[in-house]
């Protein structure tokens, strides 16, 4: 009697933590973000084989970090824009009780990474092949406003493409799976390593002459650049948007004060990579054909956007040909002298010196990197582009 008693107790606990299980798709779509993170993790430690949750988990730590991005900013502005009318075309904000400072603007950048950290560590507990999270990616919003309620959601997205699907673009559904967790996982080490390199150098002087064109509210040594501009309006550039940009660019250059962080990001861009790679090869072995975020040469995506056997193809061949790249096999063709001269890419990131992209763009700051060698050819990128038609780099966005 007292073992049946704990089998009855011990299959009800089993039952309730079944039935507790978050809703994600639910989650998303009310902008419980937040409260959605700490569902999951609780449910996780009761339920740690469930890698459908796993899915859920990491993908609402993604829109939640996101959105903790964007209100973090948002306080600071953005710096109202006027029409020709004169009038303000973005209404200010109110003061935050600290202005933005760039020792702020590097914390919430290295917030911003450890997000991403805590994101991929998540995802990559991940064990099962068969997994499947649908999910109305039309009804996710995130506020990232603070007086004003300024919101980002996919709904403009999806109207820029004929859906596969009928009704509103709000009962929109994307089956994500297990090759989709190979996707954001790329996703989050390709923004650590643009992360890792801001983060590498100093952007202290750039932020001093520039921060007022981005923001309302940012401590710089130069107050009366975040006044109004004093040139008529009416043009389509007024003197002031005219002298802060010749300053820009004359300040792009940044003296480097984390150099272990670009082998870091070096890493990061390698594990996109080989992410890639893992992707590919787990939609080319699927089988079945639902709704599917990115679709293979034999599926039909949620979006109606066709990825063809030669699209494919010409992307594993500029994975090839980037993987070489990055691993210092293949140099970057080099504009100026000889043609066999090129940039060892691999050498800038672990030798990192301070960055003048003017100098860069002129071709003296890539003395330290210049080798000869086997270079990658611009008729090889020429191809992979004609294969997708003109537009590989809006599907390299998609891809990752």
């Amino acid at each position: 009697m007292i073992r049946f008693a704990i089998l009855m107790v011990l299959c009800g606990v089993g039952a309730s933590a079944q039935a507790a299980t978050p809703d994600v798709d639910a989650l998303l779509s009310s902008g419980k973000f937040e409260e959605g993170v700490v569902a999951l993790e609780a449910h996780l430690k009761l339920e740690p084989r469930d890698d459908v949750a796993r899915l859920g988990s990491g993908a609402i730590q993604f829109v939640s970090a996101v959105q903790k991005l964007g209100r973090k900013l948002a306080v600071y502005g953005p710096r109202p824009r006027f029409d020709f009318s004169g009038r303000p075309a973005i209404a200010d904000v109110p003061a935050p009780a600290e202005p933005l400072t760039y020792l702020r603007l590097r914390q919430i950048n290295q917030e911003w990474l450890d997000d991403l950290a805590k994101i991929d560590a998540t995802l990559a507990k991940i064990t099962s092949e068969e997994i499947k999270l649908p999910l109305h990616v039309g009804r996710v919003t995130m506020n990232l406003g603070t007086a004003e309620t300024r919101s980002l959601t996919l709904l403009p997205v999806l109207r820029q493409f004929q859906l596969t699907q009928n009704g509103r673009e709000a009962d929109f559904v994307i089956v994500f799976d297990r090759a989709d967790v190979d996707w954001l996982r790329g996703y989050c080490h390709l923004l650590s390593a643009l992360s890792e390199i801001m983060l590498a150098y100093d952007g202290q002087e750039l932020f001093d002459i520039s921060a007022h064109r981005l923001f309302q509210h940012a401590v710089i040594p130069h107050p009366f650049l975040l006044e109004p501009n004093r040139s008529p309006v009416g043009g389509w550039f007024q003197f002031e948007e005219i002298a802060d940009a010749v300053a820009i660019i004359h300040m792009l250059r940044f003296p480097l004060v984390e150099p272990k962080r670009m082998p870091v990001a070096l890493a990061h861009i390698e594990q996109t990579l080989s992410l890639s790679r893992q992707m590919w090869k787990r939609i080319q072995a699927e089988t079945d054909n639902d709704r599917e975020w990115i679709p293979g040469p034999k599926q039909k995506g949620a979006i109606n956007v066709a990825v063809t056997q030669e699209m494919l193809d010409n992307w594993m061949l500029a994975l090839t040909e980037t993987e070489q790249i990055v691993q210092g096999k293949k140099l970057l063709p080099f504009w100026r002298g000889k043609p066999t001269r090129g940039v060892n890419l691999r050498k800038a990131f672990l030798e990192p010196r301070p960055l003048d992209i003017v100098l860069w763009v002129q071709g003296t700051a890539a003395t330290p990197y210049l080798e000869e060698g086997e270079l990658t050819k611009p008729d090889t990128w020429q191809q992979i582009n004609r294969a997708f038609g003109g537009q590989f780099v809006g599907f390299g966005f998609w891809f990752n």
